[in-house]
């Protein structure tokens, strides 16, 4: 199976592919990410291009989340390279630039780990990292910031430059005493100590020469100053030259085991080079994503393009480069399939139709790269082994080949070779030739491509070809649309439509006389006048569809943001509702809770009193107030309505949860029959209701006699509201402990009492008798018990204990 796009087969001259590769080294940080971009091969294996284009978006989110990489490191592969030499001994200059080298592992691998949730192909290239720490410490702790051996890189050395030293600080004092003695000003030309060819020298005048006995090592260019080595110190001079000479050697020697160490480790460096530059590279292709607000093509193994909104990339780094917007990039669509394999497009001259064919070969070819391309979300892309292109004249002299000559030597290549892998691009199909017999040729170019299952877009001024793509099965037509209006292209195509030329307009438009327009229109034939008529009315017909397309379009765009401004609406309105309702059960909850406070003060009057009859009336009475106090006031009744109110009709006190019929009306208040029972109620707080709501209506209130408000119960119980919690009337302690039933049984009996209830049942078993005492001793005390027996055989026997409640 092919990895890449044959060698040769892509033809870059003609779409520029050498450019969008350079545009993507620029985007690289280091050189060898800059030449792993610019020999960028396509691959023509899915599922690497897949993972290649996955990887992009994921470096695209760690630049967004953690940043680029830190790739920044010097080009070390000279040196590497010198290394590779056996037994070579690298300078200390070339070895301390492979410390920044070594030093990106450790960098790179830190980085992985924080990318690691966002980028796992980043991670996944880490985990391939050499361990190379120890080559690193080795090399830092024997040289110094410019490249110098340490003293302290061997104990020899460090001995060697110590003696050195010393050995020189003697070798100075002893010349600079020379300078001592009292005819020092007429032997030595200046008072200072230098070195000539490794020794100690002193300068002498040339007249004094023979006052000092020594060697001349060097004179000066006016002849005037002898550099002269004191004969007292030639033998110090001597043992200099042998300390530097073993200190040279013991330097060199280290610098040959530093050399042997990189040497060693050449296989893991050159896997790190590999490694920075991989990843220089994936990070230079989401840059160059960013930059382009390009999207992830969807490529798959089918035969078919969709292009949707795509630009070329180059007139995208124009914008950027100079500052200006890529707003003004008029984007295209370009469509093939492998039913309609064959595209045909034509239209005017720089109507964009060059631009279409090289976008569609670089947005392939950048796709099967791993790149994101510069087109809309969800452009699909089929995987390509081959890529022609016949862009441009390629004539030469020194072959004798003309414009048609080369296109034909050209095509003959593309036919031997083309299959259903196979991306053919044409420009100016037809051309260079005479126009019927090009034209012939060029049908039977696109037919062959097309058997031999390629996929083919050409461009052509040739009407014959025209003809062609509008009948043949195979084929389709495209224009590259033009502005009548403006004489201008709108570089747009528009499918299923030929195009015209415009030549003769254009020409107009572009400077040449009216007479000599007018004269060519006259040379035109008549079909091909009709013809240009008919593409005409077709242009405008399109045109008008188009303005009609772009209003309708307008309209839905108007209506989506009332829409939204209706859902923005909607959504406050509920957000308030929200918190009236929060509001409302903030409120509740006091209201409940001062309830709550009420019973139970009730509750530890009545066990303070005698609880005579007056007492639990008084309760009653007191409690009917507190609830009174949290059921809403009825809503105004109006005097129209006031006046239908008479005896006889049926009505209800909602605040009262009463429904029954008006039986007197007395002043302001009126009577109120529901079933058994019978209330008076102020007028203001009934509503009236139809007469059928009222049959089998039933009151809400028990027996007895209490006042709730300004109403005045006659039945037996006390008036509940239709809200109040049903309470059962018995109770199961059987199983409980008797302080657990103690509790369960005066919570009951709370309940029970404010549900109405006359009598209840509380379910304690024999056993032993203790949780029968438990509940005899709680009723004989307890303040809302007016009698308590047993159980009758159908209520349990003594297993139950029935106790009579003191509601009326």
């Amino acid at each position: 199976m092919r990895r890449e796009v044959e060698a040769g087969r892509i033809w870059g001259r003609g779409i520029e592919w050498d450019a969008v590769r350079g545009l993507l080294a620029q985007q690289a940080r280091t050189a060898m990410g800059r030449e792993r971009a610019l020999g960028a091969e396509p691959s023509t294996v899915l599922a690497t291009i897949r993972e290649a284009i996955e990887a992009t978006r994921q470096a695209r989110t760690a630049l967004a989340d953690v940043g680029p990489p830190p790739v920044d490191t010097p080009d070390v592969r000279p040196v590497l390279d010198r290394a590779r030499i056996p037994g070579s001994v690298l300078d200390g200059t070339d070895l301390i630039v492979v410390i920044p080298f070594l030093e990106a592992a450790p960098r790179l691998s830190a980085y992985a780990r924080t990318a690691s949730p966002i980028a796992p192909a980043v991670v996944a290239m880490a985990q391939s990292l050499p361990r190379v720490d120890d080559l690193r410490d080795g090399l830092r702790a024997a040289l110094d910031d410019e490249g110098s051996v340490k003293d302290d890189a061997s104990p020899r050395l460090r001995h060697l430059r110590r003696d050195l030293r010393e050995r020189r600080r003697r070798v100075v004092a002893d010349l600079e005493r020379l300078f001592q003695a009292s005819d020092s000003d007429r032997i030595f030309a200046d008072r200072f100590v230098t070195v000539r060819h490794g020794r100690y020298v002193v300068p002498v005048r040339a007249e004094a020469r023979q006052r000092l006995r020594g060697i001349v090592h060097d004179r000066s260019q006016s002849g005037q100053t002898l550099f002269v080595e004191p004969e007292t110190a030639v033998d110090a001079n001597n043992d200099l030259v042998q300390l530097t000479r073993e200190e040279e050697q013991e330097t060199a020697r280290i610098l040959g085991e530093l050399s042997d160490a990189v040497r060693a480790r050449l296989e893991d460096l050159d896997r790190l080079v590999d490694l920075i530059a991989r990843l220089d590279a994936l990070f230079a292709r989401a840059h160059l994503a960013e930059r382009m607000a390009a999207t992830a093509p969807v490529v798959d193994a089918g035969r078919g393009v969709a292009l949707r909104g795509a630009r070329h990339p180059l007139l995208l780094a124009q914008r950027w480069q100079v500052g200006q917007d890529a707003g003004n990039i008029i984007p295209v669509d370009i469509e093939l399939d492998g039913e309609r394999p064959l595209l045909v497009i034509t239209g005017p001259n720089a109507g964009g139709k060059t631009v279409a064919l090289k976008t569609l070969a670089l947005h392939a070819l950048m796709a099967q790269i791993g790149c994101h391309i510069p087109a809309a979300e969800g452009s699909r892309l089929s995987v390509f082994e081959r890529l022609y292109a016949i862009i441009g004249d390629d004539q030469s002299v020194a072959e004798n080949l003309s414009t048609f000559s080369a296109f034909v030597k050209q095509v003959r290549e593309i036919l031997a070779e083309a299959d259903e892998r196979s991306l053919v691009l044409l420009d100016e199909l037809g051309a260079g030739t005479d126009p019927d017999e090009g034209a012939a040729l060029a049908q039977a170019i696109l037919e062959s491509l097309a058997e031999r299952g390629a996929l083919v877009m050409a461009t052509t001024h040739l009407e014959p070809l025209k003809a062609f793509a509008s009948t043949h099965p195979r084929a389709r037509n495209a224009s590259a649309e033009f502005d009548t209006a403006t004489l201008a292209p709108t570089f747009r195509l528009r499918y299923d439509r030929p195009g015209q030329s415009y030549a003769l307009t254009i020409a107009a438009r572009l400077g040449l006389r009216p007479e000599l327009i007018a004269r060519a229109e006259s040379h035109r034939s008549l079909h091909a006048a009709r013809m240009s008529e008919l593409l005409q009315w077709l242009d405008e017909h399109t045109r008008g569809e188009a303005e009609r397309s772009l209003a309708i379009e307008r309209r839905e765009q108007e209506s989506a943001a009332r829409l939204a401004q209706a859902r923005e609406a909607e959504a406050a309105a509920t957000t308030k509702a929200r918190d009236i309702v929060e509001h409302a059960k903030r409120d509740a909850a006091a209201l409940l809770a001062d309830i709550k406070r009420a019973v139970a003060a009730e509750w530890d009057r009545l066990k303070r009193s005698d609880r005579s009859r007056r007492d639990l009336s008084d309760t009653r009475r007191r409690l009917n107030e507190a609830v009174s106090r949290v059921t809403p006031p009825p809503e105004p009744i109006s005097d129209a309505e006031l006046a239908t109110l008479s005896p006889g009709m049926t009505v209800t006190a909602a605040h009262l949860g009463v429904r029954g019929r008006l039986v007197a009306i007395s002043g302001g208040t009126g009577t109120v029959e529901a079933g058994s029972m019978t209330v008076r109620v102020p007028l203001s707080a009934l509503r009236p209701v139809p007469d059928q709501a009222a049959n089998g209506d039933r009151g809400v209130l028990g027996h007895g006699t209490s006042r709730r408000g300004n109403a005045v119960f006659t039945e037996r119980n006390v008036a509940r509201p239709e809200t109040a919690p049903s309470v059962n009337p018995e109770l199961m302690l059987i199983g409980r402990r008797t302080d657990e039933a103690r509790d369960m049984v005066e919570k009951y009996l709370d309940d029970a009492f404010m549900a109405g209830l006359a009598s209840v049942r509380l379910i304690h078993g024999k056993g032993t008798g203790a949780l029968r005492k438990t509940v005899r001793d709680l009723l004989a005390t307890h303040p809302l018990v007016d009698s308590y027996r047993d159980g009758e055989a159908t209520e349990g026997g003594t297993g139950a204990t029935v106790a009579a409640l003191k509601v009326g």
